[in-house]
Parts: C-alpha cells; structure tokens; sequence
C-alpha cells in the first residue's frame, strides 16, 4: 500500500543527512563515469593522489586516511601495484614496514585523473551558479569536523 504523497517531504527525505548522501551518490557517479577508461576505481585514484602529493606511506596509513578496511586497502594497492603503477619500498627505520610510492606510469594516471576531476568540479562549480560556494565549503567542512575526527594526513612511521 502507498501512502498518499505528503504536502512536504518527510524529514528523511527532507533532510540534510540524506540530501547529502544522494548529493554524495550522483558526484561519485559522475567521478566513476569520468575515469572509467584509465581503468582503475576512485578509490585507487585516490591513492595514487596521495601518495604523489603526501609521499610514502604504509597499508595501514593508506586504511586510516580513507576509512578504509585493511582488506580493501591491501586488494587497491594490489590492482595498482600489477599494474606498475605503485611499488613497495622498505622503510629506512622499521625494517617491517612496508611503504608505496607512485611510479612514473602511476603519476601520468594520476595527471589525468586529476585533469577529470578537475573537469566534474568545473561541472559542480556550473551547477551551483549563484550559491555562495566558500559558505558551502565552511558548511561542509563544520559537518565533517563535527562528525568525524581528524584523520591522519601522513605516515604514522616517521624516519627520525
């Protein structure tokens, strides 16, 4: 049985936490559409990324930045490594540690994945026309430091 179609929406279907999810769902679909032929996922690009602009780090720094199960982060590093487009390298301290890098192979995939997201930013940018965009940025930034904690940025293995 469907009910009779409200007057306004509901509060799950008006409100911020779901608009944001379906607002999150059509980027990511947008983002996946845009790099589909450089053959690899978003998240995959998204390490690449990282590495190039945060320099090396381990699996482990790789899960915690993007929230990430070990397993996943293990199952991205391998589709990228046969790929040649990371490498494992040795930590100079922490003999058991191991740590990526970008290859030159990975960093040409990185430029151009960073060019198309440049260009759905450019598109998000179009779309939002007249909406005072660094107040949507703020807003944004509140809701994540408010419901998230600061995620680690860099190695948790220094070199000193």
């Amino acid at each position: 049985m469907v009910r009779n179609e409200p007057e306004r929406p509901s509060e799950w279907l008006g409100g911020i936490p779901y608009r944001l999810w379906r607002a999150n769902q059509a980027l990511h679909r947008r983002v996946v559409e845009a790099i589909d032929d450089l053959g690899l996922t978003v998240t995959q690009l998204g390490i690449i990324v990282h590495l190039d602009e945060l320099g090396h780090m381990s699996a482990s720094d790789l899960a915690r930045l993007f929230r990430l199960t070990p397993q996943s982060t293990t199952t991205a590093l391998n589709r990228l490594e046969s790929e040649e487009w990371v490498r494992r390298v040795p930590h100079p301290i922490h003999r058991r540690v191991i740590w990526y890098e970008v290859t030159p192979e990975g960093l040409k995939v990185a430029d151009e994945g960073r060019k198309r997201v440049a260009a759905v930013n450019r598109e998000v940018e179009a779309a939002l026309g007249d909406v005072d965009q660094a107040a949507l940025s703020t807003a944004l930034h509140l809701i994540t430091s408010t419901f998230d904690e600061e995620v680690p940025t860099g190695t948790m293995w220094p070199v000193r």
